[in-house]
């Protein structure tokens, strides 16, 4: 058994992004089935203070005991709401980030952990363990918390950071020494107090913000910040697919010494649920598609409403914030703009389509495919090397910039229903193998003993230098 020690954005503030979200919750999931002992770094800010006050005002419980402060933090891990960004302008959001950003700083949190960066104030390891058994229940989009036995309480953490690159300040610090591995579940800019046989383990999703000409410079500036920081301080390096691990090694090869592997996502991938071969009573007689988005231009899902435009035959849900194509003039009324919906209601809407589209023109590894295998679901997706890599065989290709290639795979995979179910039903054992939730803490931990590096030998090439000087431009 391990102690493992895991910074997380995504599950650590409430600040869910879906994929990483996604890629840690299954393996947090596969790492506590395996016995090891998991810790979170939760960020505590105002808002979590005042709900602890709030609680605390009654004075029943005994002044030693930790439910209130428990279920302040799993209450502010719960607050944010993923539809709030479909009623707000793009100004709005705007104006809102900024906000946020000027309360942090001028918070006590911000204080505290400004002065503790740059070693004004010494660590201070503030843990809560997880008892959660005085709750009546846990709603389902949290139960993956009480896979954790601890919470490490970081005033401002995950906020800080961000701020604190623009204004170049030093990086928030952590005392992890009680910990045999640092799990960092996306490039952080954090300083970790370790042991010297800890191991510390980097996951890079893709480097988007570095190769999409349609993010921001400020988004730019931030990553390179965040990757920077996490990089010098990686043990080993963890990539959800080879396409992500080679666009690494041929963008950054003065990284090319760290040892790294592909650790793919995960689902709940069991190959005792296989569901039957679809059959026409199975689902809706009108057919239906389902895409998941977000409001991203390499997400693509204009194309994919134009190409629907052209097929009144079949029903289009939208899952997920889909920004202005959602203002679309002339919407017809085969089209249905979900949301975001919670992970049941998504399980639903997978296995009832008679396909899953996955559009994008950039991804780093393309969760929703392997939840539409799950389901027995057939792929339609865009033709780039990381789909193929992760659908195979086992989906229908199409040019993303061609709405008449779209239309083309969504007939071609209703004339074929039960063909596609079942090809994907006869790799069962195979995906399960692959990407089922149970395989994921194996092959991430088999990481810490055979690593193997980007490339047989290392190359500090002379760009160390200037990956310094674009970090620095956003520290």
């Amino acid at each position: 058994m391990k102690k493992i020690l895991v910074v997380s954005e995504s599950l650590g503030e409430p600040n869910h992004k879906r994929g990483i979200f996604h890629f840690t919750r299954e393996l947090i999931r596969s790492l506590a089935t395996e016995g090891h002992e998991l810790t979170l770094v939760v960020e505590t800010t105002r808002r979590y203070r005042k709900l602890r006050r709030r609680q605390r005002q009654s004075r029943l419980l005994p002044a030693d005991s930790r439910l209130i402060e428990l279920l302040a933090l799993y209450r502010f891990l719960d607050e944010t709401n993923m539809n709030d960004s479909m009623t707000r302008s793009s100004l709005r959001r705007t104006i809102d980030w900024f906000r946020h950003r000027i309360s942090m700083s001028t918070s006590w949190e911000f204080g505290l952990c400004s002065l503790r960066a740059i070693g004004v104030l010494p660590l201070r390891t503030k843990l809560i363990e997880n008892k959660s058994g005085g709750f009546e229940y846990i709603p389902t989009d949290l139960r993956h918390l009480e896979l954790f036995r601890h919470f490490l309480l970081e005033p401002g953490f995950y906020s800080y950071q961000d701020t604190s690159a623009l204004i170049r300040l030093p990086a928030p610090r952590i005392d992890a020494r009680d910990y045999d591995i640092i799990l960092i579940d996306t490039p952080t800019r954090v300083a970790i107090e370790r042991r010297p046989n800890a191991r510390v383990v980097c996951v890079v999703h893709d480097l988007l913000p570095l190769t999409d000409l349609k993010l921001s410079d400020v988004a730019t500036r931030l990553f390179l910040s965040r990757l920077f920081t996490s990089l010098q301080q990686a043990d080993e390096l963890a990539f959800v697919s080879n396409y992500s691990k080679n666009r690494f090694g041929d963008l950054l090869p003065q990284f090319s010494h760290l040892p790294a592997r592909v650790v793919y996502p995960r689902t709940r991938f069991d190959a005792s649920d296989a569901p039957a071969v679809a059959t026409d009573a199975a689902h809706p007689a009108r057919p239906s598609f389902v895409v998941i988005v977000s409001a991203e231009p390499r997400k693509n899902v204009n194309a994919v409403i134009r190409a629907f435009k052209k097929l009144p035959q079949a029903d289009l849900v939208v899952i997920g914030y889909a920004g202005g194509a959602s203002r679309m003039r002339s919407l017809p009324q085969n089209i249905r703009f979900a949301g975001y919906v919670d992970e049941h209601e998504k399980a639903a809407l997978i296995s009832e389509a008679h396909g899953l589209i996955m559009p994008s023109l950039a991804e780093g590894f393309g969760v929703p495919i392997i939840e539409a295998l799950a389901a027995n679901t057939p792929v339609l997706c865009s033709d780039i090397p990381v789909f193929r890599e992760v659908a195979g065989e086992l989906a229908d290709y199409f040019d993303p910039f061609s709405t008449e290639s779209i239309c083309a795979s969504v007939a071609r995979v209703l004339a074929r229903q039960e063909e596609w179910r079942s090809k994907i039903r006869a790799r069962r054992e195979e995906l399960t193998e692959r990407f089922g939730y149970h395989t994921q803490a194996r092959d991430f931990l088999t990481l810490q003993a055979t690593g193997e590096s980007l490339v047989s030998a290392p190359q500090m090439a002379p760009s160390v230098a200037l990956l310094e000087g674009l970090a620095a431009h956003g520290t």
